[in-house]
Protein backbone atom coordinates (compact mmCIF):
# COMPACT_ATOMS: atom_id res chain seq x y z
CA UNK A 1 0.00 0.00 0.00
CA UNK A 2 1.60 3.47 -1.11
CA UNK A 3 2.01 5.09 2.57
CA UNK A 4 0.63 8.39 0.66
CA UNK A 5 -3.07 7.04 0.39
CA UNK A 6 -3.21 6.30 3.61
CA UNK A 7 -5.86 8.46 5.99
CA UNK A 8 -3.52 11.35 7.60
CA UNK A 9 -6.04 12.00 10.89
CA UNK A 10 -4.43 9.34 12.78
CA UNK A 11 -1.89 10.67 14.89
CA UNK A 12 -0.39 7.25 15.48
CA UNK A 13 0.00 6.42 11.70
CA UNK A 14 3.71 7.87 10.44
CA UNK A 15 3.82 9.42 7.25
CA UNK A 16 6.04 6.19 6.47
CA UNK A 17 2.34 4.29 7.35
CA UNK A 18 4.26 2.79 10.41
CA UNK A 19 2.51 2.34 13.70
CA UNK A 20 3.69 4.85 16.71
CA UNK A 21 2.97 3.12 19.79
CA UNK A 22 3.95 6.40 21.47
CA UNK A 23 1.23 8.58 20.05
CA UNK A 24 -1.53 5.55 20.15
CA UNK A 25 -4.87 6.20 22.56
CA UNK A 26 -3.94 4.12 25.46
CA UNK A 27 -7.70 4.08 26.85
CA UNK A 28 -9.19 0.92 25.06
CA UNK A 29 -5.60 -0.98 25.31
CA UNK A 30 -6.70 -0.63 29.14
CA UNK A 31 -10.08 -2.30 28.39
CA UNK A 32 -8.48 -4.88 26.19
CA UNK A 33 -6.03 -5.80 28.97
CA UNK A 34 -8.93 -5.99 31.89
CA UNK A 35 -10.80 -9.00 29.52
CA UNK A 36 -11.86 -12.09 30.24
CA UNK A 37 -11.64 -12.73 26.62
CA UNK A 38 -8.36 -14.53 26.27
CA UNK A 39 -7.67 -12.96 22.66
CA UNK A 40 -8.73 -9.65 23.83
CA UNK A 41 -7.02 -9.60 26.92
CA UNK A 42 -3.68 -11.46 25.51
CA UNK A 43 -3.66 -7.90 22.68
CA UNK A 44 -3.90 -5.57 25.11
CA UNK A 45 -1.02 -7.04 27.25
CA UNK A 46 0.89 -7.30 23.53
CA UNK A 47 0.40 -3.63 23.00
CA UNK A 48 1.16 -2.31 26.45
CA UNK A 49 4.08 -4.20 26.15
CA UNK A 50 5.20 -2.26 23.02
CA UNK A 51 4.03 1.04 24.90
CA UNK A 52 6.17 0.17 27.21
CA UNK A 53 9.51 -0.55 25.26
CA UNK A 54 8.65 2.59 23.26
CA UNK A 55 8.82 4.56 26.75
CA UNK A 56 5.08 4.68 27.70
CA UNK A 57 5.73 4.91 31.60
CA UNK A 58 2.15 4.55 32.06
CA UNK A 59 1.43 1.34 30.00
CA UNK A 60 4.28 -0.65 32.59
CA UNK A 61 2.56 1.31 35.47
CA UNK A 62 -0.61 -0.14 34.14
CA UNK A 63 0.93 -3.67 33.62
CA UNK A 64 2.52 -3.48 37.65
CA UNK A 65 -0.94 -2.60 38.72
CA UNK A 66 -2.92 -5.19 36.55
CA UNK A 67 -0.69 -7.96 38.27
CA UNK A 68 -1.55 -6.85 41.89
CA UNK A 69 -5.22 -6.76 41.18
CA UNK A 70 -5.17 -10.07 39.37
CA UNK A 71 -6.96 -13.36 41.13
CA UNK A 72 -4.92 -15.76 41.51
CA UNK A 73 -5.20 -17.48 37.98
CA UNK A 74 -1.72 -18.49 37.73
CA UNK A 75 -2.04 -18.39 33.70
CA UNK A 76 -3.38 -15.34 34.01
CA UNK A 77 -0.53 -13.74 35.98
CA UNK A 78 2.14 -15.63 33.95
CA UNK A 79 0.65 -13.97 30.78
CA UNK A 80 0.74 -10.51 32.32
CA UNK A 81 4.67 -10.92 33.88
CA UNK A 82 5.66 -11.83 30.25
CA UNK A 83 4.32 -8.33 29.01
CA UNK A 84 6.37 -6.95 32.23
CA UNK A 85 9.71 -8.21 30.80
CA UNK A 86 12.04 -5.18 30.00
CA UNK A 87 10.30 -2.94 32.62
CA UNK A 88 13.58 -2.72 34.49
CA UNK A 89 12.61 -0.45 37.50
CA UNK A 90 13.18 -0.61 41.45
CA UNK A 91 9.54 -0.56 41.99
CA UNK A 92 8.89 -3.57 39.23
CA UNK A 93 11.23 -5.46 40.56
CA UNK A 94 10.42 -5.13 44.21
CA UNK A 95 6.95 -5.93 43.67
CA UNK A 96 8.25 -9.12 41.93
CA UNK A 97 9.77 -9.71 45.14
CA UNK A 98 7.12 -9.73 46.90
CA UNK A 99 5.00 -11.89 45.10
CA UNK A 100 7.90 -14.26 45.32
CA UNK A 101 7.30 -14.24 49.29
CA UNK A 102 3.65 -13.87 49.11
CA UNK A 103 3.24 -16.94 46.73
CA UNK A 104 3.72 -20.39 48.12
CA UNK A 105 5.17 -22.53 46.17
CA UNK A 106 3.15 -25.92 45.09
CA UNK A 107 2.29 -28.08 42.07
CA UNK A 108 0.03 -24.76 41.27
CA UNK A 109 1.61 -22.12 41.85
CA UNK A 110 5.57 -23.47 40.27
CA UNK A 111 5.47 -22.36 36.74
CA UNK A 112 4.33 -18.88 38.09
CA UNK A 113 7.30 -18.80 40.70
CA UNK A 114 9.72 -20.21 37.80
CA UNK A 115 8.23 -16.92 35.20
CA UNK A 116 8.77 -14.51 38.16
CA UNK A 117 12.03 -15.59 38.66
CA UNK A 118 12.57 -15.10 35.19
CA UNK A 119 12.07 -12.09 34.76
CA UNK A 120 13.76 -10.63 37.33
CA UNK A 121 16.93 -12.77 36.53
CA UNK A 122 16.76 -10.58 33.19
CA UNK A 123 16.85 -7.41 34.67
CA UNK A 124 19.95 -5.23 35.70
CA UNK A 125 22.12 -6.88 38.74
CA UNK A 126 21.98 -4.07 40.62
CA UNK A 127 18.27 -4.06 40.57
CA UNK A 128 18.06 -7.80 41.79
CA UNK A 129 21.41 -9.03 43.61
CA UNK A 130 20.27 -7.87 46.73
CA UNK A 131 16.58 -9.08 46.26
CA UNK A 132 18.19 -12.69 45.57
CA UNK A 133 20.45 -12.75 48.00
CA UNK A 134 18.05 -11.86 50.79
CA UNK A 135 15.95 -14.71 49.50
CA UNK A 136 18.79 -17.18 49.67
CA UNK A 137 19.83 -16.68 52.90
CA UNK A 138 15.63 -16.82 53.76
CA UNK A 139 15.25 -19.92 55.53
CA UNK A 140 10.91 -19.48 55.13
CA UNK A 141 11.72 -20.80 51.68
CA UNK A 142 12.59 -24.62 50.59
CA UNK A 143 16.48 -25.45 50.59
CA UNK A 144 15.27 -26.33 46.60
CA UNK A 145 13.79 -22.37 46.04
CA UNK A 146 16.90 -20.91 48.30
CA UNK A 147 19.18 -22.47 45.33
CA UNK A 148 17.02 -21.33 42.59
CA UNK A 149 17.76 -17.86 44.10
CA UNK A 150 21.64 -18.64 44.85
CA UNK A 151 21.74 -20.07 41.25
CA UNK A 152 20.63 -16.82 39.45
CA UNK A 153 23.26 -15.06 41.52
CA UNK A 154 25.55 -16.58 40.41
CA UNK A 155 24.65 -16.57 36.84
CA UNK A 156 24.56 -12.74 37.31
CA UNK A 157 27.86 -12.39 39.18
CA UNK A 158 29.96 -15.04 37.19
CA UNK A 159 27.70 -15.25 33.63
CA UNK A 160 27.02 -18.72 32.29
CA UNK A 161 30.27 -20.07 33.14
CA UNK A 162 29.88 -20.38 36.38
CA UNK A 163 33.63 -18.65 37.32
Amino acid sequence: MNPENLPRNEPWITKEGFFDSTKFPIDNVLKHALSDDDRVFRSGLKTLRLMTHEGRIEAGVFLLGLLVNCDDNWEKRIKILEAMKGIDTKPCANLLFSELKRVKSSNTTRRYLGAVIKVLSDMPPELIEDGFQTLAEDRSFSPKMREKFRAVLEKRLFGDHGW
